[in-house]
């Protein structure tokens, strides 16, 4: 969805951070999950937590953190808050220089398909070897998404 307005507060007031702006701070982003109980995975997806993480980066990013998608958000200790903190935001930098994710028709602003689907990690590589252990990457539902995870990996 796409909306053309003259003052962009009025549909931003409800959205969470852009997690590549200095706005995503580390502890600012520990209150917000503290807060919620729902599994990490939905909380990633909830854009009044933060802004613009879809379902692709938000597997990738749990990955490269090795956290559980299942793990309810408020649970999570400092140090996994802190890892996916960097994982979300390493994920889309990476994600970003490959021009995103093309799995159907997604272009970028050249009309270019993107490479990042290339380089994922677990994102739609069900049943296939994890890349770091070996094992079998599973697929499961999450707040109604398809969700991917390594089970060895991500504890």
């Amino acid at each position: 969805m796409m909306w053309l307005v003259d003052n962009f507060s009025l549909v931003n007031a409800e959205i969470g951070p852009e997690p590549l702006e200095e706005s995503f701070d580390l502890k600012g982003f520990t209150v917000a999950l503290k807060r919620r109980s729902a599994p990490i995975k939905a909380v990633l997806l909830d854009q009044t937590v933060l802004a613009g993480v879809g379902n692709i980066y938000a597997d990738e990013a749990l990955f490269t953190a090795g956290i559980r998608p299942t793990k309810p958000a408020s649970a999570l200790a400092k140090p996994a808050v802190a890892r996916l903190h960097r994982g979300i935001r390493d994920v889309l930098l990476i994600a970003l220089g490959d021009r995103g994710s093309s799995f159907s028709d997604y272009v970028d602003a050249s009309g270019q398909q993107g490479a990042h689907q290339l380089n994922v990690k677990v994102f739609r590589r069900t049943g296939g070897p994890c890349y770091a252990c070996g094992s079998e990457i599973r697929r499961i539902k999450v707040g109604g998404r398809s969700t991917h995870y390594c089970p060895r990996c991500q504890k």
